[in-house]
């Protein structure tokens, strides 16, 4: 397993254990329960892609360079038009591009 997929599956299993003291650290605010949630199932979606594209070639790579692509765009868009979550979406948004060029590089 590369450093990226280790770090990505180590963030993914914090989203899924502990997402509330995850977003206290990055964020410096508390989560509620929908947005605990969604970390949760981002969570999920991290440790799975780790694991995918620690045993695959280089179109994995891609393809999940471009789920993380997507999802930097969605927490840009969420950023726009949700100012009580603009700030963790900032977070959020600038956490995936650094996964997509990690994966795209």
């Amino acid at each position: 397993m590369k450093p990226l997929e280790a770090f990505r599956a180590a963030y993914g299993v914090m989203e899924l254990l502990a997402p509330g003291a995850l977003e206290r650290l990055l964020v410096g605010t508390a989560a509620d329960e929908r947005a605990r949630t969604t970390i949760r199932i981002l969570g999920a979606r991290h440790v799975l892609q780790a694991v995918l594209t620690a045993r695959a070639g280089r179109t994995a790579h891609r393809v999940g360079g471009g789920a993380d692509a997507l999802h930097a765009l969605s927490m840009v868009a969420l950023a726009a038009f949700d100012p009580k979550r603009r700030r963790a979406a900032a977070v959020n948004a600038v956490i995936a591009f650094a996964f997509a060029v990690g994966e795209l590089w």
